[in-house]
């Protein structure tokens, strides 16, 4: 392989890393974004049951 044959493969090496590195931190936000949307959602389940149970001061 000749010294710029070398360098063109070293190049494409590090683009796919770039881009691979980019994939996992995408997934790994989209992961983060959806457990805080769960813990959101069970927030609200759990404030939306509160509220529609009777309490004894209120009526």
């Amino acid at each position: 392989m000749t010294g710029g044959n070398q360098y063109v493969v070293a190049a494409y090496a590090v683009i796919w890393f770039l881009v691979l590195a980019y994939v996992v931190m995408l997934g790994a936000r989209t992961a983060r974004v959806g457990r805080q949307v769960e813990a959101i959602t069970r927030m609200l389940d759990r404030r939306a049951a509160e509220s529609d149970t009777p309490e004894g001061d209120d009526g």
